[in-house]
Protein backbone atom coordinates (compact mmCIF):
# COMPACT_ATOMS: atom_id res chain seq x y z
CA UNK A 1 0.00 0.00 0.00
CA UNK A 2 3.04 2.48 0.93
CA UNK A 3 4.30 1.22 -2.66
CA UNK A 4 1.46 2.54 -4.44
CA UNK A 5 1.08 6.25 -2.78
CA UNK A 6 4.94 6.98 -3.39
CA UNK A 7 4.14 5.36 -7.13
CA UNK A 8 1.23 7.69 -7.31
CA UNK A 9 2.75 10.66 -6.13
CA UNK A 10 6.01 10.38 -8.38
CA UNK A 11 3.90 10.39 -11.35
CA UNK A 12 1.83 13.11 -10.16
CA UNK A 13 5.44 14.86 -9.92
CA UNK A 14 6.49 14.09 -13.52
CA UNK A 15 2.99 15.19 -14.78
CA UNK A 16 3.74 18.58 -13.10
CA UNK A 17 7.50 19.14 -14.60
CA UNK A 18 6.26 18.11 -18.42
CA UNK A 19 3.16 20.71 -18.08
CA UNK A 20 5.88 23.39 -16.74
CA UNK A 21 8.04 22.48 -19.84
CA UNK A 22 5.58 22.33 -22.36
CA UNK A 23 3.31 25.30 -21.25
CA UNK A 24 3.17 28.22 -23.91
CA UNK A 25 4.42 31.65 -22.20
CA UNK A 26 2.06 34.15 -21.74
CA UNK A 27 1.61 37.18 -24.35
CA UNK A 28 2.95 40.34 -24.04
CA UNK A 29 1.74 42.15 -27.18
CA UNK A 30 -1.26 43.26 -25.09
CA UNK A 31 1.28 45.09 -22.83
CA UNK A 32 3.21 46.34 -25.92
CA UNK A 33 0.13 47.89 -27.31
CA UNK A 34 -0.72 49.65 -24.43
CA UNK A 35 2.14 51.58 -23.72
CA UNK A 36 1.81 53.33 -27.19
CA UNK A 37 -1.21 54.40 -27.07
CA UNK A 38 -0.84 56.13 -24.19
CA UNK A 39 1.75 58.64 -25.31
CA UNK A 40 -1.11 60.06 -28.34
CA UNK A 41 -0.76 58.54 -31.27
CA UNK A 42 -3.93 58.50 -33.46
CA UNK A 43 -2.61 55.68 -36.30
CA UNK A 44 -2.26 58.82 -39.09
CA UNK A 45 1.63 58.28 -39.61
CA UNK A 46 3.02 61.22 -38.54
CA UNK A 47 -0.74 63.66 -39.37
CA UNK A 48 -2.44 63.09 -35.74
CA UNK A 49 0.40 62.68 -33.47
CA UNK A 50 0.79 65.64 -30.80
CA UNK A 51 4.43 67.02 -29.20
CA UNK A 52 4.29 66.21 -26.32
CA UNK A 53 6.76 67.04 -22.95
CA UNK A 54 9.36 65.57 -22.28
CA UNK A 55 8.72 64.35 -19.37
CA UNK A 56 5.00 62.49 -20.85
CA UNK A 57 7.17 60.50 -23.53
CA UNK A 58 9.60 59.55 -20.76
CA UNK A 59 7.10 58.53 -18.88
CA UNK A 60 5.51 57.09 -21.57
CA UNK A 61 8.88 54.52 -22.33
CA UNK A 62 9.03 53.94 -18.70
CA UNK A 63 5.79 52.21 -18.62
CA UNK A 64 6.62 49.90 -21.66
CA UNK A 65 9.54 48.16 -19.77
CA UNK A 66 6.75 47.79 -17.12
CA UNK A 67 5.08 44.58 -17.00
CA UNK A 68 1.35 44.36 -15.81
CA UNK A 69 1.20 48.19 -15.91
CA UNK A 70 -1.97 50.38 -15.36
CA UNK A 71 -2.60 50.70 -19.15
CA UNK A 72 -1.18 47.39 -20.25
CA UNK A 73 -4.73 46.06 -21.12
CA UNK A 74 -4.92 49.14 -23.38
CA UNK A 75 -5.25 47.90 -27.16
CA UNK A 76 -3.04 50.17 -29.44
CA UNK A 77 -5.31 51.99 -31.92
CA UNK A 78 -4.26 50.66 -36.15
CA UNK A 79 -1.29 52.53 -37.26
CA UNK A 80 0.24 53.76 -34.25
CA UNK A 81 3.82 52.93 -32.82
CA UNK A 82 4.98 52.96 -29.52
CA UNK A 83 6.94 55.74 -28.01
CA UNK A 84 10.64 56.12 -28.55
CA UNK A 85 12.67 55.10 -25.23
CA UNK A 86 16.08 55.81 -25.66
CA UNK A 87 15.33 59.51 -24.73
CA UNK A 88 18.13 62.20 -24.10
CA UNK A 89 18.42 65.81 -23.73
CA UNK A 90 19.66 68.08 -26.07
CA UNK A 91 20.41 71.52 -24.94
CA UNK A 92 17.38 72.50 -22.67
CA UNK A 93 15.04 69.38 -23.87
CA UNK A 94 15.09 65.87 -24.40
CA UNK A 95 14.63 64.14 -27.62
CA UNK A 96 15.05 60.54 -29.06
CA UNK A 97 16.74 61.81 -31.96
CA UNK A 98 20.09 63.83 -33.29
CA UNK A 99 18.69 66.87 -34.05
CA UNK A 100 20.67 69.32 -36.12
CA UNK A 101 22.37 72.90 -35.42
CA UNK A 102 19.46 75.09 -36.58
CA UNK A 103 22.49 77.59 -37.15
CA UNK A 104 23.79 75.15 -39.60
CA UNK A 105 19.96 75.68 -41.60
CA UNK A 106 20.81 77.78 -44.72
CA UNK A 107 20.40 81.69 -44.14
CA UNK A 108 16.98 81.87 -46.32
CA UNK A 109 15.41 78.84 -44.60
CA UNK A 110 12.46 78.93 -42.57
CA UNK A 111 12.69 77.46 -39.11
CA UNK A 112 9.90 76.23 -36.87
CA UNK A 113 10.80 74.92 -33.20
CA UNK A 114 8.30 72.08 -32.03
CA UNK A 115 6.05 73.35 -28.95
CA UNK A 116 4.02 71.24 -27.18
CA UNK A 117 0.61 70.79 -29.48
CA UNK A 118 1.81 70.75 -32.54
CA UNK A 119 1.67 67.67 -35.17
CA UNK A 120 3.28 67.56 -38.48
CA UNK A 121 -0.38 67.22 -40.05
CA UNK A 122 -1.69 70.45 -38.85
CA UNK A 123 2.15 72.41 -39.44
CA UNK A 124 1.28 71.32 -43.41
CA UNK A 125 -2.55 72.15 -42.79
CA UNK A 126 -1.36 75.62 -41.36
CA UNK A 127 1.76 76.04 -43.50
CA UNK A 128 0.58 74.49 -47.18
CA UNK A 129 -3.33 74.78 -46.72
CA UNK A 130 -3.40 71.41 -46.41
CA UNK A 131 -2.51 68.50 -44.05
CA UNK A 132 -2.48 66.07 -46.15
CA UNK A 133 1.03 67.66 -47.69
CA UNK A 134 2.87 66.90 -43.91
CA UNK A 135 5.40 64.45 -45.93
CA UNK A 136 6.77 67.25 -47.27
CA UNK A 137 7.88 68.28 -43.78
CA UNK A 138 8.95 64.98 -42.63
CA UNK A 139 11.31 64.63 -45.80
CA UNK A 140 13.07 67.82 -45.32
CA UNK A 141 13.75 66.83 -41.55
CA UNK A 142 14.85 63.26 -41.95
CA UNK A 143 16.35 62.96 -38.68
CA UNK A 144 12.80 62.11 -37.21
CA UNK A 145 12.94 58.75 -37.33
CA UNK A 146 9.24 58.08 -36.60
CA UNK A 147 7.01 60.34 -37.95
CA UNK A 148 4.34 59.57 -34.91
CA UNK A 149 6.68 61.15 -32.20
CA UNK A 150 7.71 64.73 -32.41
CA UNK A 151 9.47 66.51 -29.36
CA UNK A 152 9.32 70.21 -28.20
CA UNK A 153 12.39 71.49 -28.94
CA UNK A 154 13.56 70.20 -31.96
CA UNK A 155 14.39 72.04 -34.85
CA UNK A 156 12.28 71.78 -38.17
CA UNK A 157 13.10 73.09 -41.67
CA UNK A 158 10.02 73.90 -43.22
CA UNK A 159 10.27 73.54 -46.87
CA UNK A 160 8.30 76.39 -49.20
CA UNK A 161 5.05 76.28 -50.60
CA UNK A 162 4.32 73.37 -53.10
CA UNK A 163 3.38 74.22 -56.64
CA UNK A 164 -0.49 72.30 -57.20
CA UNK A 165 -0.54 71.26 -60.64
CA UNK A 166 -4.09 71.89 -62.59
CA UNK A 167 -5.55 68.81 -63.44
CA UNK A 168 -4.43 68.09 -67.26
CA UNK A 169 -7.78 68.23 -69.60
CA UNK A 170 -7.73 65.66 -72.55
CA UNK A 171 -8.06 67.13 -76.13
CA UNK A 172 -10.89 67.22 -77.31
CA UNK A 173 -13.00 68.56 -74.06
CA UNK A 174 -13.89 71.47 -73.03
CA UNK A 175 -10.67 73.34 -71.19
CA UNK A 176 -8.09 71.56 -72.89
CA UNK A 177 -5.10 73.96 -74.06
CA UNK A 178 -5.04 74.26 -77.87
CA UNK A 179 -2.85 71.98 -79.50
CA UNK A 180 0.43 73.56 -81.22
CA UNK A 181 0.52 72.07 -85.00
CA UNK A 182 4.19 70.88 -86.07
CA UNK A 183 5.91 73.36 -88.11
CA UNK A 184 7.45 71.32 -91.28
CA UNK A 185 10.80 72.12 -92.49
CA UNK A 186 11.24 74.36 -95.24
CA UNK A 187 12.22 72.45 -98.81
CA UNK A 188 15.32 72.49 -99.92
CA UNK A 189 16.32 74.07 -103.13
CA UNK A 190 17.19 72.90 -106.36
CA UNK A 191 20.66 72.97 -106.47
CA UNK A 192 20.57 71.22 -102.86
CA UNK A 193 18.78 68.76 -104.04
CA UNK A 194 21.05 67.59 -106.51
CA UNK A 195 24.30 67.33 -104.53
CA UNK A 196 22.07 65.30 -102.35
CA UNK A 197 21.45 63.56 -105.29
CA UNK A 198 25.02 63.05 -106.44
CA UNK A 199 26.09 62.90 -102.63
CA UNK A 200 27.76 59.04 -102.05
CA UNK A 201 25.09 56.62 -100.86
CA UNK A 202 27.40 56.24 -97.24
CA UNK A 203 26.49 59.73 -96.52
CA UNK A 204 23.15 58.57 -96.62
CA UNK A 205 23.44 56.27 -93.56
CA UNK A 206 25.79 58.54 -91.93
CA UNK A 207 24.93 59.83 -88.27
CA UNK A 208 24.44 63.52 -87.81
CA UNK A 209 27.43 64.96 -85.54
CA UNK A 210 25.58 65.52 -81.81
CA UNK A 211 25.32 69.24 -81.10
CA UNK A 212 27.21 70.30 -78.40
CA UNK A 213 24.38 71.37 -75.67
CA UNK A 214 24.28 75.09 -74.77
CA UNK A 215 25.80 76.51 -71.85
CA UNK A 216 23.39 76.97 -69.24
CA UNK A 217 22.63 80.55 -68.25
CA UNK A 218 24.15 82.12 -65.39
CA UNK A 219 22.19 82.63 -62.73
CA UNK A 220 22.52 85.27 -60.20
CA UNK A 221 21.71 84.24 -56.80
CA UNK A 222 19.62 86.80 -54.48
CA UNK A 223 21.79 88.34 -51.61
CA UNK A 224 22.73 86.42 -48.73
CA UNK A 225 21.47 88.21 -44.95
CA UNK A 226 23.81 88.80 -42.57
CA UNK A 227 25.68 85.96 -40.73
CA UNK A 228 24.02 87.28 -37.66
CA UNK A 229 20.22 87.51 -38.92
CA UNK A 230 19.13 84.43 -37.36
CA UNK A 231 16.13 85.54 -35.78
CA UNK A 232 13.97 86.79 -38.40
CA UNK A 233 13.96 83.23 -39.80
CA UNK A 234 11.47 81.59 -36.98
CA UNK A 235 8.03 81.07 -38.72
CA UNK A 236 5.66 83.70 -38.58
CA UNK A 237 2.15 83.44 -36.63
CA UNK A 238 0.45 80.11 -38.65
CA UNK A 239 -1.35 79.18 -36.43
CA UNK A 240 -5.24 79.99 -36.19
CA UNK A 241 -5.60 83.98 -34.75
CA UNK A 242 -9.12 82.46 -34.07
CA UNK A 243 -11.72 80.35 -33.29
CA UNK A 244 -15.13 79.36 -33.86
CA UNK A 245 -15.94 80.18 -30.06
CA UNK A 246 -14.15 83.52 -30.20
CA UNK A 247 -17.05 84.48 -33.18
CA UNK A 248 -20.02 82.57 -30.94
CA UNK A 249 -18.82 83.96 -28.51
CA UNK A 250 -18.52 87.79 -29.76
CA UNK A 251 -20.65 90.60 -29.16
CA UNK A 252 -21.89 92.96 -32.07
CA UNK A 253 -23.33 96.83 -32.31
CA UNK A 254 -26.43 96.94 -34.26
CA UNK A 255 -27.56 100.24 -35.86
CA UNK A 256 -30.70 99.99 -34.29
CA UNK A 257 -32.78 98.63 -31.56
CA UNK A 258 -34.98 96.09 -33.35
CA UNK A 259 -37.10 93.23 -31.31
CA UNK A 260 -36.02 89.96 -32.49
CA UNK A 261 -38.60 87.20 -33.87
CA UNK A 262 -37.22 84.14 -32.34
CA UNK A 263 -36.43 83.22 -28.81
CA UNK A 264 -36.27 80.68 -26.58
CA UNK A 265 -39.64 80.40 -25.14
CA UNK A 266 -39.27 77.41 -22.72
CA UNK A 267 -36.93 74.28 -21.30
CA UNK A 268 -36.98 70.96 -21.28
CA UNK A 269 -35.78 70.87 -17.39
CA UNK A 270 -37.98 73.23 -15.76
CA UNK A 271 -36.27 73.42 -12.97
CA UNK A 272 -33.19 74.60 -13.68
CA UNK A 273 -32.31 78.92 -13.83
CA UNK A 274 -29.08 78.81 -15.92
CA UNK A 275 -28.45 76.72 -19.01
CA UNK A 276 -25.37 75.41 -20.51
CA UNK A 277 -24.38 73.34 -23.32
CA UNK A 278 -26.47 70.15 -24.05
CA UNK A 279 -29.81 71.51 -22.61
CA UNK A 280 -33.20 71.33 -24.72
CA UNK A 281 -35.19 74.29 -25.66
CA UNK A 282 -38.07 75.36 -27.07
CA UNK A 283 -38.28 77.88 -29.37
CA UNK A 284 -41.61 80.17 -30.29
CA UNK A 285 -41.48 79.58 -34.42
CA UNK A 286 -41.94 76.68 -36.13
CA UNK A 287 -42.32 75.21 -39.82
CA UNK A 288 -45.57 77.68 -40.28
CA UNK A 289 -44.04 80.91 -39.34
CA UNK A 290 -40.02 80.23 -38.82
CA UNK A 291 -37.17 79.08 -40.47
CA UNK A 292 -36.44 76.26 -38.46
CA UNK A 293 -35.25 73.78 -40.51
CA UNK A 294 -33.21 70.68 -38.54
CA UNK A 295 -29.39 72.00 -38.50
CA UNK A 296 -30.12 75.57 -38.96
CA UNK A 297 -28.03 77.72 -35.71
CA UNK A 298 -29.07 80.83 -34.08
CA UNK A 299 -27.14 82.85 -31.53
CA UNK A 300 -28.51 83.48 -28.01
CA UNK A 301 -27.92 87.33 -27.56
CA UNK A 302 -29.09 89.76 -24.72
CA UNK A 303 -29.01 93.66 -25.01
CA UNK A 304 -26.74 95.70 -23.12
CA UNK A 305 -26.82 99.28 -24.01
CA UNK A 306 -26.31 101.69 -26.11
CA UNK A 307 -22.87 102.87 -27.59
CA UNK A 308 -21.43 106.01 -27.86
CA UNK A 309 -18.56 107.10 -30.32
CA UNK A 310 -15.72 107.91 -28.47
CA UNK A 311 -14.87 110.88 -30.57
CA UNK A 312 -17.56 112.54 -31.81
CA UNK A 313 -19.95 111.58 -29.09
CA UNK A 314 -22.51 110.00 -31.48
CA UNK A 315 -24.51 107.25 -30.91
CA UNK A 316 -22.92 104.02 -32.96
CA UNK A 317 -26.09 101.96 -31.96
CA UNK A 318 -26.75 98.44 -29.30
CA UNK A 319 -24.38 96.02 -28.09
CA UNK A 320 -25.79 93.20 -28.11
CA UNK A 321 -23.65 90.27 -26.22
CA UNK A 322 -23.85 86.34 -28.19
CA UNK A 323 -24.35 83.70 -25.27
CA UNK A 324 -23.81 80.77 -26.98
CA UNK A 325 -25.35 79.03 -30.00
CA UNK A 326 -28.63 76.72 -30.56
CA UNK A 327 -29.06 74.20 -33.07
CA UNK A 328 -32.80 73.28 -34.54
CA UNK A 329 -33.24 69.44 -34.07
CA UNK A 330 -36.90 69.28 -35.14
CA UNK A 331 -39.93 71.69 -35.97
CA UNK A 332 -43.50 71.53 -35.55
CA UNK A 333 -46.42 73.39 -37.15
CA UNK A 334 -45.77 76.90 -34.51
CA UNK A 335 -42.87 75.41 -32.57
CA UNK A 336 -39.07 73.90 -32.83
CA UNK A 337 -37.11 71.93 -30.14
CA UNK A 338 -33.33 72.79 -30.68
CA UNK A 339 -29.96 72.47 -28.60
CA UNK A 340 -27.98 74.51 -27.05
CA UNK A 341 -24.40 73.14 -28.60
CA UNK A 342 -22.26 76.34 -27.41
CA UNK A 343 -22.23 77.99 -24.25
CA UNK A 344 -20.42 81.40 -23.01
CA UNK A 345 -21.93 82.67 -20.59
CA UNK A 346 -25.45 82.42 -18.43
CA UNK A 347 -27.94 81.35 -20.62
CA UNK A 348 -31.95 81.66 -19.60
CA UNK A 349 -34.62 81.29 -21.33
CA UNK A 350 -36.85 84.44 -22.67
CA UNK A 351 -33.28 85.76 -24.47
CA UNK A 352 -33.45 86.55 -27.93
CA UNK A 353 -32.36 84.29 -31.20
CA UNK A 354 -30.70 85.77 -33.88
CA UNK A 355 -29.57 83.97 -37.42
CA UNK A 356 -25.87 82.38 -37.10
CA UNK A 357 -23.43 82.88 -40.26
CA UNK A 358 -20.07 81.48 -39.09
CA UNK A 359 -17.14 82.24 -41.56
CA UNK A 360 -14.01 80.29 -40.53
CA UNK A 361 -10.77 82.54 -40.51
CA UNK A 362 -8.20 80.90 -42.83
CA UNK A 363 -4.85 80.11 -41.22
CA UNK A 364 -2.53 82.30 -42.67
CA UNK A 365 0.57 84.12 -41.30
CA UNK A 366 -0.01 87.51 -39.83
CA UNK A 367 1.88 90.42 -41.84
CA UNK A 368 4.71 91.77 -40.29
CA UNK A 369 4.25 93.72 -36.52
CA UNK A 370 6.68 96.75 -36.27
CA UNK A 371 6.19 99.74 -33.32
CA UNK A 372 8.05 101.80 -35.70
CA UNK A 373 6.14 101.06 -38.99
CA UNK A 374 4.27 103.83 -40.79
CA UNK A 375 0.99 104.86 -41.15
CA UNK A 376 -0.21 104.69 -44.46
CA UNK A 377 -3.09 108.05 -44.36
CA UNK A 378 -4.99 106.22 -47.52
CA UNK A 379 -5.94 102.73 -45.93
CA UNK A 380 -9.37 102.82 -44.00
CA UNK A 381 -9.12 104.10 -40.33
CA UNK A 382 -11.06 104.35 -37.22
CA UNK A 383 -11.58 104.24 -33.97
CA UNK A 384 -12.02 101.01 -30.94
CA UNK A 385 -15.43 102.28 -29.45
CA UNK A 386 -16.25 99.24 -27.33
CA UNK A 387 -14.77 96.69 -25.63
CA UNK A 388 -15.75 92.74 -24.45
CA UNK A 389 -16.89 92.88 -20.88
CA UNK A 390 -16.79 96.58 -20.79
CA UNK A 391 -13.36 96.42 -19.59
CA UNK A 392 -11.29 99.50 -19.33
CA UNK A 393 -7.97 98.56 -21.21
CA UNK A 394 -7.16 95.38 -23.86
CA UNK A 395 -4.43 93.58 -24.15
CA UNK A 396 -3.69 90.28 -26.16
CA UNK A 397 -6.24 87.99 -26.62
CA UNK A 398 -9.25 90.36 -25.46
CA UNK A 399 -12.22 91.24 -27.88
CA UNK A 400 -13.05 94.58 -29.10
CA UNK A 401 -15.56 96.80 -31.75
CA UNK A 402 -14.01 99.06 -34.14
CA UNK A 403 -16.37 101.62 -36.03
CA UNK A 404 -15.40 100.25 -39.60
CA UNK A 405 -17.99 97.53 -41.23
CA UNK A 406 -18.23 96.09 -44.49
CA UNK A 407 -19.54 98.95 -46.18
CA UNK A 408 -15.93 100.50 -45.47
CA UNK A 409 -14.16 97.85 -47.11
CA UNK A 410 -13.90 95.51 -44.00
CA UNK A 411 -14.22 92.16 -43.99
CA UNK A 412 -13.50 89.02 -41.98
CA UNK A 413 -9.89 88.12 -41.57
CA UNK A 414 -8.18 91.57 -42.28
CA UNK A 415 -5.79 93.08 -39.99
CA UNK A 416 -5.60 96.07 -38.21
CA UNK A 417 -2.89 98.03 -36.57
CA UNK A 418 -4.01 99.83 -33.92
CA UNK A 419 -2.24 102.80 -32.87
CA UNK A 420 -1.86 106.32 -30.73
CA UNK A 421 -1.57 109.56 -31.27
CA UNK A 422 1.32 111.18 -30.01
CA UNK A 423 1.32 112.60 -26.44
CA UNK A 424 1.83 116.41 -25.98
CA UNK A 425 5.16 117.43 -24.23
CA UNK A 426 4.68 117.64 -20.66
CA UNK A 427 5.24 121.26 -19.58
CA UNK A 428 7.89 121.31 -16.68
CA UNK A 429 8.06 124.96 -14.71
CA UNK A 430 11.24 126.09 -15.67
CA UNK A 431 14.21 125.96 -13.40
CA UNK A 432 15.73 128.89 -12.06
CA UNK A 433 19.44 128.57 -11.83
CA UNK A 434 22.29 131.47 -11.58
CA UNK A 435 24.99 131.15 -9.27
CA UNK A 436 28.95 130.52 -8.94
CA UNK A 437 30.33 126.80 -8.56
CA UNK A 438 34.06 127.44 -7.53
CA UNK A 439 34.91 129.21 -10.73
CA UNK A 440 31.70 128.78 -12.88
CA UNK A 441 28.61 130.27 -13.49
CA UNK A 442 26.06 127.78 -13.65
CA UNK A 443 22.77 128.87 -15.38
CA UNK A 444 19.54 126.39 -15.65
CA UNK A 445 19.61 124.13 -19.10
CA UNK A 446 17.79 125.15 -21.91
CA UNK A 447 15.18 123.40 -23.41
CA UNK A 448 13.50 123.05 -26.62
CA UNK A 449 9.87 122.18 -27.98
CA UNK A 450 8.92 121.20 -31.69
CA UNK A 451 5.97 123.15 -32.30
CA UNK A 452 6.31 122.78 -36.11
CA UNK A 453 6.66 119.19 -36.70
CA UNK A 454 3.86 116.47 -36.20
CA UNK A 455 5.62 113.67 -34.62
CA UNK A 456 4.96 109.90 -36.31
CA UNK A 457 2.01 107.66 -34.37
CA UNK A 458 2.80 105.06 -31.91
CA UNK A 459 2.01 101.48 -32.64
CA UNK A 460 0.87 99.34 -29.99
CA UNK A 461 -1.06 96.47 -30.94
CA UNK A 462 -2.46 94.26 -33.79
CA UNK A 463 -5.99 92.60 -34.79
CA UNK A 464 -7.60 90.45 -36.77
CA UNK A 465 -11.07 91.05 -37.83
CA UNK A 466 -13.61 88.77 -36.62
CA UNK A 467 -16.97 89.49 -37.87
CA UNK A 468 -17.95 92.86 -39.47
CA UNK A 469 -21.38 94.92 -39.50
CA UNK A 470 -22.32 97.42 -41.70
CA UNK A 471 -20.52 100.13 -39.81
CA UNK A 472 -19.12 98.25 -37.15
CA UNK A 473 -16.78 95.31 -36.58
CA UNK A 474 -15.72 92.71 -34.49
CA UNK A 475 -11.83 92.50 -33.56
CA UNK A 476 -9.57 90.35 -31.78
CA UNK A 477 -6.15 91.44 -30.29
CA UNK A 478 -3.61 89.23 -31.35
CA UNK A 479 -0.58 91.45 -30.34
CA UNK A 480 -0.06 94.37 -27.66
CA UNK A 481 3.31 96.01 -26.48
CA UNK A 482 0.88 97.94 -23.98
CA UNK A 483 -2.83 98.30 -22.79
CA UNK A 484 -5.15 99.61 -25.40
CA UNK A 485 -8.01 101.86 -24.70
CA UNK A 486 -11.79 102.97 -25.85
CA UNK A 487 -10.50 105.86 -28.33
CA UNK A 488 -7.04 104.40 -29.62
CA UNK A 489 -6.79 104.32 -33.58
CA UNK A 490 -7.13 101.60 -35.85
CA UNK A 491 -6.18 101.41 -39.84
CA UNK A 492 -6.21 98.55 -42.39
CA UNK A 493 -2.93 96.94 -42.61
Amino acid sequence: MRMSVKLFLGAAVAVLLVWALIAPEPATGQESQGTGDRAGSNGDAGAGVTATSAGTAAEAGEDANQPGGSRAQVPLQPGSTLPPKNLKKVGDHWTPYDPPDPESFPKDATLHIIVPGDTLWDLADLAFGNPYLWPQIWNENRYILDSHWIYPGDPLLLPARPTVVSEVVPQGQEGAPPVELAVPPPAPAADETQEQDEAPEEALTAEAPEEEPAAPARQTSAPMPDAGAHAPRSVPKIEPLADEHDIRCSGYIARHDNKADYFIASQEEESKISLTEGDIIYMNRGQENGHVEPGTEYSIVVRIGAVEHPVTHKRLGIYYKRLGTVKVLAYQEYTAVGEITVACDDIRAGYDLVPLTVTPLPAKPAPAFSRIAPIDPDKPSGYIVHMEDNVARAGTGTTVDIDLGFDDGLKAGDFLMVFVQPEPRVSYKPLKADYMWGNTHLYAPETHVDYKNALPQKVIGQGVVLMTEKHTATVKIIQSVREIEIGDSVVVQ
